[in-house]
């Protein structure tokens, strides 16, 4: 039951842009052994984490798609203070900005400006998006996510996929759901190690590369219009997320520690 109950606030957690499922797993004590396991694909310990994590990311996902609906500019400031917040956790621990790290932000930034789109909102009537792209799309957040401050919800706002798999949740449209479910599992088991290497040689470049796309992107959560409010309830997203990457920050340094 305690698995299941850390698995719901898991979902509900990586629902959230900017909030990176690595570092839940990190504070709930499991991401090295985790990490092992899955790389030898041991996921029977897991299940009822994964289970709880599933009722979290639809109850998370139809909680945000109807506030998408009833209050779009409102959650999307919301989220976009989450998301611009999120990029402390990214930079955190990396060198200081130097001529070539620079390059990579800047070619974050642009590549999140061009392929995050227009303003994300929630439409009774979407263009259907292609099961390859949700597969590719699943995999990379799923295996982005499992790392400690990369949220996996930012790499879908730069894929441009966020708003329609919150429209999928909302509608239950099972068949896509299934195809980014495998791409998610393939993302976990396949991907995730090599990732994970990849990340760690070259964590510096690709951190604020993803920090340039994160703040890129973000521009997919602009509100159609601005209101007085508008600033406070940015406000309050950016905190929940500056608070959380404070944790994160904490959580590395004692995995670092435990590691020594």
């Amino acid at each position: 039951m305690h698995s299941i109950i850390q698995g719901i606030i898991l979902g509900f957690i990586i629902v959230l842009p900017g909030m990176s499922g690595g570092t839940v797993f990190v504070i709930f004590g499991i991401y090295e052994s985790m990490l092992k396991d899955l790389v030898k694909l041991n996921v029977k310990p897991y299940l009822p984490l994964l289970g709880g994590a599933l009722v979290g990311i639809l109850g998370g996902g139809m909680v945000f798609a109807l506030f998408f609906e009833s209050f779009r500019d409102e959650t999307a400031i919301f989220l976009m203070g989450c998301l611009i917040a999120s990029i402390r956790a990214v930079l955190n621990s990396c060198p200081k900005l130097n001529l070539k790290r620079f390059l990579f932000l800047v070619t974050g930034l642009l590549m999140g400006y061009y392929v995050g789109g227009e303003p994300i909102g929630i439409m009774m009537n979407r263009e259907e998006v292609s099961w390859v792209l949700l597969i590719v799309g699943g995999a990379i957040s799923s295996a982005a996510m499992i790392i400690p401050g990369i949220p996996g919800s930012s790499v879908l706002i730069a894929l441009g996929l966020y708003d329609n798999m919150l429209y999928y949740i909302k509608e239950l449209a099972i068949v896509n759901l299934l195809f980014f479910g495998i791409g998610s599992l393939l993302g976990m088991f396949l991907l995730v190690n090599l990732i994970n290497k990849i990340y760690e040689k070259y964590r510096s470049y690709i951190s604020y590369c993803f920090a340039g796309l994160i703040a890129g992107s973000s521009r997919a959560l602009l509100p159609y219009s601005f209101k007085p409010s508008i600033v406070l309830i940015f406000i309050a997203g950016f905190a929940l997320v500056w608070i959380w990457s404070g944790k994160k920050e904490y959580s590395s340094d004692k995995l670092r520690e435990d590691g020594a």
